[in-house]
């Protein structure tokens, strides 16, 4: 009975596991010093070692007994099934982000054009033609350079300003 067994297991099954067999290292030989310096080095050379250690783990993956029951059996379908799902909800996902994307682009065209907009609208309100002729409006005029001039205060002109600013404001 004991060898019917062995006869229906997979010939994987049935062999050892064998050790890796090792190379023997060649001898070093030193050499002279030379005195051309190294060439620098790059950066992200130490990443080629983490690389290579993650490419031979994920190598064995699939041979793993884990693997190739889940593959054999019924629920394969459904880890498919699954990840399937996860690549759709994933696009729906990134389109709606582009989706998004575009709104806010369209936002800030619209804002872009209603900062020009205000601007001009500024310029136009705050150019010096319009004060000139809002200022020639209500009675004052653009002194000549020979006319300008400093004024001396005295004490009771703090005095009169606070009276005149008093008036004005009781006006409002």
């Amino acid at each position: 009975m004991e060898a019917a067994t062995v006869a229906r297991r997979p010939a994987a099954a049935a062999a050892p596991a064998r050790a890796p067999r090792s190379r023997p290292r060649p001898a070093v030989v030193p050499r002279a010093p030379s005195k051309r310096q190294a060439p620098a080095r790059r950066p992200g050379g130490q990443l080629i070692p983490i690389a290579v250690g993650t490419a031979s783990a994920v190598g064995r993956l699939p041979d793993t007994g884990l693997i190739v029951r889940l593959t054999r059996g019924r629920a394969w379908i459904g880890v498919l099934g699954v990840l399937l799902a996860g690549i759709v909800a994933l696009n729906v996902v990134t389109l709606s982000l582009a989706a998004s994307a575009g709104h806010v682009d369209q936002n800030l065209q619209a804002l872009a054009q209603e900062n020009s907009l205000l601007r001009s609208r500024e310029a136009r309100l705050a150019g010096v033609a319009r004060v000139h002729s809002e200022a020639a409006g209500i009675g004052l005029s653009v002194p000549q350079v020979d006319q300008i001039d400093a004024i001396h205060a005295t004490r009771g002109d703090a005095a009169l300003a606070a009276r005149r600013l008093a008036a004005a404001g009781a006006g409002y």
